[in-house]
């Protein structure tokens, strides 16, 4: 398991200066410091100001390490996070060459010495492997895409969690403290309508929430499944078919494109786990009957569905993540969950699933 190096910094200019501008924000505003267990390893947020931890401070509330630890405990990970409206900041600097961008904008893509770098949808991600400690920035904690706030730094913890061979991949995960499902597939194939039921069925299954877009997973010595956020996003028009979930969406829709972010916690306190170890792989589709089934599913049709949209939206992928995929979907019984239009009984089919294995 990586440690940071206290105190170390890289000689590059660029970088030095992300380091000053969040230095010199948190000494205006202070620093609101916050502990977390991510994938078991223990991480330090520090906020300059409270208009990002009030942004993104939820979305890993359930992995809040609230017991007291000793003076000298060294966090494997140090993430220094601020906004430049709400601090006064000057924006960082650009690093990197840029890379095709997308509707949001350009991006730009930073690597030398250990650390990398990434701009995108107008906030930036620092890494220094060797330091342990990241630095993430957004122009405005409040226009931050919800997206992107739902599901915060996942670059950052990509990077890391990637140099201890842990994989975070496009999926959603649910089960029980004994095992649970990773559900995988491109969008729209039902990957939230299958987690967000289970959700939405929690307080009659007992089933708990690990994840429904971006979940990390170990391989070895078992496959696991670690939770990196508890959050949720669902489609506006499909609102609707969740009238229960309805208290816990955090966000107006503001558009076609925009998502309802839901939290899980503020839906069902302790309904969210920090992980489980992982039984099965679950692909679903839309089958347009009533019942929904479970029926065996190939190893192929398993990593086709994890397997491209994981390594599409993670950058750059990590070296062994195809193999990594390769060899989760080979430990573990998969199966294709056919969706039928009574959602009450896709979180039993779950259920019936893990029971049977």
């Amino acid at each position: 398991m990586s440690t940071p190096t206290s105190g170390t910094r890289r000689s590059n200019a660029a970088y030095r200066n992300v380091d000053r501008l969040f230095e010199d924000s948190a000494a205006q505003t202070g620093v609101i410091e916050r502990r977390y267990t991510i994938a078991g390893r223990s991480v330090l947020m520090r906020f300059s100001g409270a208009a990002m931890l009030d942004r993104i401070g939820a979305a890993f509330a359930h992995l809040e390490t609230v017991a007291a630890l000793p003076i000298d405990a060294q966090p494997v990970l140090r993430i220094n996070i601020w906004d430049s409206v709400s601090t006064g900041a000057e924006a960082p600097p650009v690093l990197g060459g840029e890379l095709a961008g997308d509707s949001s904008g350009p991006i730009y893509y930073f690597e030398e010495d250990g650390v990398q770098a990434i701009a995108r949808w107008n906030t930036l991600s620092v890494y220094d492997s060797v330091a342990g400690e990241a630095w993430y920035w957004a122009p405005d904690a409040a226009e931050m895409l919800s997206w992107d706030w739902a599901s915060p730094m996942r670059m950052i913890l990509h990077w890391w969690l990637g140099r201890d061979g842990i994989l975070q991949v496009h999926g959603g995960a649910v089960g029980v403290p004994t095992g649970g499902v990773l559900v995988v597939g491109r969008g729209g194939s039902g990957k939230s309508t299958t987690t967000l039921s289970c959700l939405n069925g929690a307080v009659n299954t007992g089933l708990q929430y690990a994840g429904d877009d971006f979940v990390a997973i170990a391989t070895q010595p078992a496959p696991y499944v670690h939770s990196l956020y508890g959050s949720g996003k669902l489609e506006s028009h499909h609102l609707e078919r969740f009238p229960n979930l309805l208290a816990a969406v955090a966000n107006p829709i503001q558009g076609p494109n925009d998502k309802a972010v839901v939290y899980a916690e503020r839906y069902l306190p302790g309904v969210s786990t920090a992980g489980f170890p992982l039984l099965a792989v679950v692909v679903p589709r839309v089958a347009g009957v009533r019942d929904t089934r479970v029926v065996p599913a190939s190893k192929g049709a398993a990593l086709a569905a994890l397997a491209p949209s994981t390594l599409f939206q993670l950058h750059p992928p990590h070296p062994d993540a195809l193999a990594g995929m390769a060899s989760l979907v080979r430990q573990v019984p998969c199966f294709t969950l056919e969706l039928g239009t009574d959602l009450e009984q896709i979180s039993t089919s779950i259920v019936g699933l893990l029971e049977g294995l």
